[in-house]
């Protein structure tokens, strides 16, 4: 892998940091004849929008059961177990990208 390729592919998961969703989806649009590079960016492009789809699934659940139970104290319960998991989900995948971004810059 050249050296660009690897700052593209690292780049791709530390832009965490600054461009979340944008950056991967750039690089990966414009990297057709750099399957590797492309590979990496559809990956970190799939790390950061899994808590985002993780939150929109945490929502319908939360609307599903409010309209079903008709107890808001049941839907704040289950709503704030559900939001913590997320947290927990969310600082996960923002590590793991942090730690395959700067390994794939190390290797």
């Amino acid at each position: 892998m050249t050296t660009e390729n690897k700052v593209l592919s690292s780049l791709s998961y530390l832009s965490i940091l600054f461009l979340p969703v944008l950056f991967p989806l750039i690089v990966w649009i414009l990297t057709s004849d750099r399957p590797q590079t492309r590979h990496y960016a559809a990956n970190a492009l799939l790390v950061h929008l899994f808590p985002a789809i993780f939150l929109f699934a945490i929502l319908i659940i939360a609307g599903i059961q409010g309209a079903i139970s008709n107890d808001p104290t049941s839907v704040g319960w289950l709503l704030m177990i559900l939001l913590g998991i997320f947290a927990i989900v969310s600082i996960g995948f923002f590590i793991y990208s942090i730690y395959k971004g700067i390994k794939i810059l190390v290797n």
